[in-house]
């Protein structure tokens, strides 16, 4: 009867192994659904910068500058493609981008385009702000999906917390900083250049924007400020693969300029001189040396993700 006792008796390696491999599914079916919502917040970011160039070159078409006109036809065509990649895209995640939200998307973008040249300065320009301020919203969603999910409850207890000290909390300071963060910041600027391609293009300023131009700028001044303080604590590891962190002295010269030529003619009753030609490309080119950080840190995040599940499978396989 011995030995066939101990025929019955459980394969403690076998059960391990099984254990290890229920385990490498989920770690695997985890990072796959992580990679696809970070190409989506990406994605979505791209359609961001476009939208808001489009504003600028719409708000300057209805300053009365025609020379923008292929610009937004361009900037149409750029739109409705990242949109259909974005659908592909969504599907891939599991449909991170809920249905709601995918409506209000697709709604947003096909108002603003509606019979767009013979729409009011005012709905414009509240159409183009109300579709980014939605896609910041999403933009949160899918970095807290990425970032803010607890380790599988299943992992040994001494994994899951290097998991979250090591890589899951300093990756969430740097999105914060460096993707959510700075495209607040840069929404505010972008907002900015496009109302000032307008008055540009009229050749004067404009009384019913003098007080949200003037708030605008103090808005962007008060995030610039701690955008720069908490660049001071993110984690130094990261700092050399965002390289585009050290541009930003030479960028801030620049910035400064920019505001402080065309602050003081935005909020006065005043003529404005500048081609709006010349100030839209002004601040665009401010505009991408700041998204330039958002890039890199998104690359950033997406290696250190695949960094962590290497750690945990490597662990697990011990």
């Amino acid at each position: 009867m011995g030995q066939v006792e101990s025929c019955l008796e459980p394969d403690t390696s076998t059960m391990n192994a099984q254990t290890t491999t229920s385990l490498a599914v989920k770690l695997y079916q985890g990072h796959a659904l992580r990679i696809a919502q970070l190409d989506l917040l990406v994605t979505i970011l791209v359609l961001s910068r476009f939208i808001q160039r489009h504003r600028g070159a719409t708000l300057a078409m209805l300053g009365g500058d025609k020379s923008f006109r292929p610009q937004v036809i361009t900037l149409q065509q750029q739109i409705n493609t990242q949109l259909e990649f974005l659908e592909c895209q969504n599907r891939a995640a599991n449909g991170s981008i809920g249905d709601n939200d995918w409506k209000q998307l697709t709604l947003g973008w096909h108002t603003i385009i509606k019979d767009w040249e013979n729409d009011a300065i005012h709905h414009s320009f509240e159409f183009h702000s109300h579709l980014l301020e939605l896609i910041l919203r999403v933009a949160r969603q899918l970095s807290e999906s990425i970032l803010y999910q607890a380790p599988l409850s299943d992992m040994p207890e001494a994994l899951r917390n290097r998991v979250e000290k090591s890589y899951l909390q300093p990756l969430q300071n740097l999105n914060q900083t460096c993707v959510i963060e700075l495209y607040e910041l840069v929404e505010y600027l972008a907002r900015i250049r496009g109302m000032g391609t307008h008055m540009a293009a009229v050749g004067h300023s404009d009384s019913d924007f003098d007080a949200r131009v003037a708030f605008w700028l103090q808005e962007f001044r008060y995030r610039k400020d701690r955008f720069d303080q908490n660049l001071q604590v993110l984690p130094s590891a990261y700092l050399p693969f965002l390289p585009a962190l050290r541009a930003l002295p030479n960028l801030n010269m620049k910035l400064n300029y920019f505001l402080n030529l065309l602050g003081p003619e935005m909020t006065a009753q005043r003529s404005i001189k500048i081609p709006s030609h010349k100030l839209f490309l002004m601040g665009t080119e401010i505009i991408d040396g700041y998204l330039n950080v958002k890039d890199q840190a998104n690359s950033v995040i997406r290696e250190q993700l695949y960094q962590m599940t290497q750690v945990c499978l490597q662990r697990l396989g011990e």
